[in-house]
């Protein structure tokens, strides 16, 4: 049967135009996202074949290597087997003598026998004299037994060590603190005793070390100027602007810095060279001090990169300062803006990225550090969502230092912060790059915007990139720590299981650089996982969204809204 003409009309009413265009537009930003990451597969595959035809020529050489070797081993065999049969023929000529020597002694008795009755004849015995004592052997000419010299203890796990130290209530229990510093760094010790002062800390300064280690915890400046130094885990090593240089391989720094409870350095570029010589990333706090000649109020920088906050920081990350008395010490520090980078200093390569990636007005701001790196990224959240309150503010807009941000990324924010300004009853939080995706999370609404879509949801996995408004916002400054559980207690699952409004666009607002290590994920403490190795999980969950819109567009079961908290 025809359709007809009323019908037809009916069917493209001005009103239904937006909900017919959203399928196609739905296909066409399906399409260009998977055009996007397969070029970007494209560029990863290119990637792996200059790196294995890279290892293919050093396999080639250590082949080389090793048929040189070969040809090596061959001759020294066959000068073993040269000098073998040399021991051989000694060894013979040994069994030779050995079946002589009867014969032998029998001819040298009758020789001795023979002479002595000669010289009977010929010579007078003489007295008989006793025999003198030999001289008894001295101590000094008795070799000394031999002895063994124990292995060196192997180097513990710095997390291991961290662990134990704080589930014994060491760290804890700190208060009185002595601050060693040379001559030189006097004035300046003095101005950062008064900092440890201000976090209740008994705090001394001394230009000598002592004699008997008592006090709970030593922060040494520039410990190249001492030979001895404190217990390893109630010592921290504190490396002042001038000194000359790193640890290097050998240098007896490096065991001594590897063994402290933390190292503090000052100078922010010289932690690439920390990380070379073997220091874990955990360990090394950046911690900025003034040249020795500065005035002491050089150190009274308020902002998240002054001495007081980034003092405060490594304390707190050491497991010395708690929470409570983390947040009153830098309470005074300035958030500056609504939009902020979350850094690590202490990760060069991530950093550099960090500040290359400043758009939009946003600041840079440190993380908070913790010997687990998911707990250190929660209690970064949480403390910057406190700030955002606390300063009156109800939004706060976060990318961390691996976001991929694109070209066209400072046109297309503004004008996403500006839609989502003008409806902020439908939404708690934004994500810029959903990376795990749960398989019940449900679409709300799907509206075309722009040549992209703008999605509604009840789940949200992924802090790469996010936009809190007052809900979100107060939900990540109640965050506490309830379990071990990695799969339940990261920030984003916390986030996840709270039922907020959600939205994000696809494409991706944003991506995640995959050259860039993950600081969270330390699989053996040294080395962190690579961002790429999460790309397959961030795959799966676009496609599993694109899934979610496509059962939306097909009118499904329209989902209830999720439950106000």
């Amino acid at each position: 049967m025809n359709t007809s003409s009323a019908d037809r009309n009916e069917a493209h009413r001005p009103g239904d135009t937006q909900e017919a265009a959203r399928p196609a537009q739905a296909l066409r930003a399906a399409l260009q996202h998977l055009q996007s990451r397969l070029q970007a597969q494209e560029a990863q595959l290119d990637l792996h074949r200059r790196e294995l035809d890279a290892r293919a020529a050093e396999l080639a050489e250590r082949h080389a290597a090793l048929t040189d070797r070969q040809a090596e081993v061959a001759r020294l065999n066959e000068e073993l087997a040269r000098r073998d049969a040399e021991i051989a023929g000694l060894r013979h000529a040994a069994a030779l003598a050995a079946a002589r020597q009867p014969f032998a002694r029998r001819v040298l008795r009758r020789l001795a026998r023979d002479l002595r009755r000669l010289l009977r004849h010929a010579v007078p015995a003489p007295a008989a004299v006793a025999p003198a004592a030999a001289p008894a052997a001295t101590p000094a000419e008795s070799p000394p037994p031999p002895t063994e010299q124990a292995a060196p203890a192997p180097v513990q796990d710095y997390r291991t060590r961290m662990r134990a130290l704080r589930a014994s209530g060491q760290l804890a229990a700190v208060r009185t603190v002595r601050l060693v510093a040379p001559a030189l760094w006097q004035d300046i010790a003095s101005a950062v005793a008064g900092l440890l002062e201000a976090l209740s800390l008994q705090c001394t300064v001394h230009a000598a070390m002592p004699a008997d280690f008592t006090d709970d915890l030593y922060l040494v400046l520039d410990p190249r100027a001492f030979t001895v130094l404190p217990p390893a885990d109630r010592r921290i090593l504190w490396q002042v602007p001038d000194e000359q240089g790193v640890a290097g391989d050998a240098d007896p720094l490096q065991a001594r810095l590897q063994e402290s409870l933390a190292v503090f350095e000052a100078v922010q570029p010289r932690i690439a060279r920390l990380l070379a010589d073997g220091l874990v990333q955990h360990q090394i706090f950046h911690v900025p001090l003034p040249p020795a000649d500065a005035a002491p109020a050089a150190l009274d920088d308020r902002t998240p990169f002054g001495l007081p906050h980034l003092l405060a920081r490594a304390l707190h990350g050491c497991g010395v300062l708690d929470d409570a008395a983390f947040e009153a010490a830098t309470a005074g520090t300035r958030l500056d803006g609504e939009a902020v980078v979350l850094c690590l200093p202490e990760a060069p390569e991530r950093f550099a990225h960090a500040r290359e990636s400043l758009r939009h007005g946003a600041v840079l701001f440190p993380g908070l550090r913790h010997v687990d790196g998911w707990k250190g990224t929660a209690l970064s959240y949480r403390d910057l969502a406190r700030r955002t309150l606390q300063a009156g503010r109800d939004r706060l807009l976060v990318w961390e230092d691996d976001a991929r941000l694109p070209t066209d990324f400072d046109t297309r924010l503004p004008a996403l912060l500006a839609q989502l300004d003008a409806h902020p009853e439908r939404w708690d939080l934004f994500s810029g790059l959903l990376t795990d995706l749960s398989p019940q999370a449900r679409v709300l609404d799907v509206q075309p915007y722009g040549s992209d879509l703008l999605i509604r949801l009840d789940s949200v996995i992924g802090m790469v990139f996010g936009l809190y408004g007052p809900r979100a916002l107060r939900a990540l400054a109640d965050y506490r720590f309830e379990g071990e559980d990695v799969m339940k207690n990261t920030i984003d699952r916390y986030l996840e299981a709270l039922g907020l409004r959600c939205c994000t666009l696809f494409p991706p607002l944003v991506g995640h650089d995959d050259h860039l290590a993950s600081t969270l994920w330390a699989p053996n403490g040294v080395r962190f996982a690579s961002n790429a190795s999460m790309n397959a999980m961030i795959d799966r969950s676009q496609v599993r969204l694109l899934s979610k819109v496509a059962d939306f567009l097909d009118g499904g079961p329209a989902p209830q809204e999720p439950q106000r908290q």
